[in-house]
């Protein structure tokens, strides 16, 4: 039964660190687009 909750935590682990990683992914590429953004705006003045 201790056996199969450790793997049951593993799992939840693995599984909520790649969901993590999925988002920050996603937050990085909208920080690039409001940096791209920021940029064009300053380069008009």
């Amino acid at each position: 039964m201790e056996l199969l909750t450790g793997i049951a935590i593993i799992i939840i682990l693995f599984v909520s660190s790649s969901v993590i990683e999925k988002r920050l992914k996603n937050i990085e590429s909208q920080n690039n687009q409001v940096i791209e953004l920021l940029k064009e705006i300053r380069d008009k003045k």
